[in-house]
């Protein structure tokens, strides 16, 4: 009996969780999740099954943060709807203080950052070092109509492999019908 409860208690887990990500495709291979919203409309598709970690609304601004870990990697969304007109698409002061406020937080060391075009909007890529923990930070962050994204990816790799690639170069802003 004492295995048949755990046994149940084991798939009633799994099967939860697996409610918190959409398979993009019925390949039993594919093991990408697709995140799609339509307030704020995006999507991503994370290289594993994601879950919502963080959602909050203070003082004007609500924020969402999901997460997936794949092989000892950390795969990260976070955006944040602001209220403030004057934090537009593409502002660079925004980016920079997104950015900074980022390293601080995580007590990282920058080592590169470069802008990036995404369409028509500029964006903020960073590559940043955990010293302490032996692991590296691919960091984007993005304004597009007062939504702030952040992509973010901890690994131990000091190169963007293909599965990193994967994950920034699925995030669509609108999403797609």
């Amino acid at each position: 009996m004492k295995h048949f409860i755990l046994s149940f208690s084991l798939i009633f887990l799994l099967f939860n969780f697996s409610l918190q990500g959409q398979k993009t495709a019925d390949n039993p291979n594919d093991t990408t999740y697709t995140l799609k919203l339509e307030k704020p409309s995006f999507m991503i598709s994370f290289p594993g099954e994601y879950i919502l970690e963080e959602s909050s609304e203070n003082n004007g601004l609500k924020t969402e943060l999901y997460i997936t870990m794949v092989n000892d990697e950390v795969y990260t969304l976070k955006y944040t709807e602001h209220k403030n007109p004057a934090i537009s698409s593409g502002n660079p002061y925004y980016m920079d203080a997104s950015l900074e406020s980022f390293v601080t937080g995580i007590k990282g060391t920058l080592s590169d950052k470069k802008s990036f075009k995404y369409g028509k909007y500029s964006g903020l890529e960073a590559f940043l070092t955990l010293d302490d923990k032996n692991m590296n930070v691919f960091y984007r962050v993005l304004i597009i109509d007062r939504v702030q994204y952040q992509l973010i990816v901890i690994t131990k790799s000091s190169e963007k492999t293909k599965m990193i690639k994967n994950f920034f170069n699925t995030f669509i802003c609108p999403a797609n019908s």
